[in-house]
């Protein structure tokens, strides 16, 4: 699954929703570690960010506004640059959710 959090999906994440590890599977998130902001990026706003624990995973997670979800799944099917692709695709047609 290909997956774009929102500033919602930033701001409400919390211990017992379900989110995405580092391999593409969904699991329990177990802790929320920080939120902040990053850097601004071509012209646009400084974006959100929170990273979280899930369980059963050493790993921490984080997912970035408007930023298209990286795990160790899709670099199965996709390059860099495909993915890049993917999330201006997916971005410009205002779509959050693609399945494989």
């Amino acid at each position: 699954m290909l997956y774009i959090p929102t500033l919602h999906d930033i701001e409400s994440l919390k211990a017992g929703d379900v989110a995405m590890d580092n391999f593409g599977n969904m699991r329990q998130v177990v802790e929320v570690k920080w939120r902040g902001t990053g850097m601004e990026r071509q012209g646009m706003e400084r974006p959100k960010y929170v990273v979280f624990k899930i369980a059963h995973s050493a790993v921490l997670q984080t997912y970035m506004e408007d930023e298209l979800v990286r795990h160790l799944g899709v670099f199965k099917h996709f390059n860099s640059w495909e993915l890049d692709n993917i999330e201006k695709d997916m971005l410009a047609k205002g779509e959050r959710v693609r399945e494989l």
